[in-house]
């Protein structure tokens, strides 16, 4: 298999002006590599800086230092610490997915297009967009009753699940799973094992964070620790 992401020495320093210019560290010194088609799991007490490791792959936060060699599909061999906006952008429009615990989502917009979205910005025609995320949706157990509301009105639990519909109905070449079953039932964590086996078997490679061991331990192929700043393979 060949090497997917390799992350050397990340760093992510935070300035907070309001008090007085105080430098508090997300995460320092990072360093590890996944191949394609494997799922390394993350974990770590809260506050740890698991989520600030994340955010920096997918580029919500601007390393301080260090670098993210990533094989992009559009651009070859580059560096996510230090390419310019406009191929993060692409990057995270073709290549690159991150599920949230939270929803993030325009207010007028439904269920079904939020997931249809997705698909659409790769270029699938709107009847091919629409069959596949009616097929997602109904996989994450999301009643069809719901698929033309707007989910605000959701639950915590079908808001994570809507989220993980929009995320893997596009086969991402890499997904990033901040706590994808967080909030979810038994029943609801079947579903994402499956749909995570379905991705690594047609080569999605993964990068989660989790609280829930055995879950990990059930889909991940490596388990790295995150304690005292340091990131060690367990």
């Amino acid at each position: 298999m060949n090497e997917m992401l390799r992350v050397d020495q990340l760093q992510k320093v935070f300035t907070m002006h309001q008090t007085g210019q105080k430098r508090i560290v997300g995460c320092d010194h990072i360093s590890f590599s996944v191949r394609k088609g494997e799922f390394l799991g993350i974990t770590g007490k809260s506050g740890a800086g698991k989520s600030t490791i994340l955010k920096c792959l997918y580029r919500t936060y601007l390393p301080t230092g260090g670098h993210i060699f990533y094989a992009s599909q559009q651009f070859g061999a580059i560096d996510l610490a230090s390419a310019d906006e406009r191929k993060i952008i692409v990057i995270r429009e073709k290549e690159i997915s991150y599920v949230s615990q939270f929803l993030n989502i325009m207010p007028r917009v439904t269920a079904l297009e939020f997931v249809m979205e997705s698909l659409l910005e790769l270029g699938e025609t709107v009847s091919s967009a629409k069959k596949k995320a009616e097929e997602m949706l109904d996989h994450f157990i999301i009643p069809e009753m719901l698929w033309d509301t707007f989910p605000r009105t959701f639950s915590g639990g079908e808001k994570l699940r809507l989220n993980l519909a929009r995320a893997m109905v596009r086969q991402s070449k890499l997904l990033l799973l901040d706590e994808p079953t967080a909030s979810l039932d038994q029943a609801s964590k079947e579903t994402v094992r499956e749909r995570i086996n379905e991705l690594k078997q047609n080569g999605t490679t993964m990068i989660g964070i989790f609280h829930d061991l055995d879950f990990m331990d059930s889909v991940v192929d490596h388990n790295y620790k995150l304690e005292s700043g340091v990131l060690k393979e367990v």
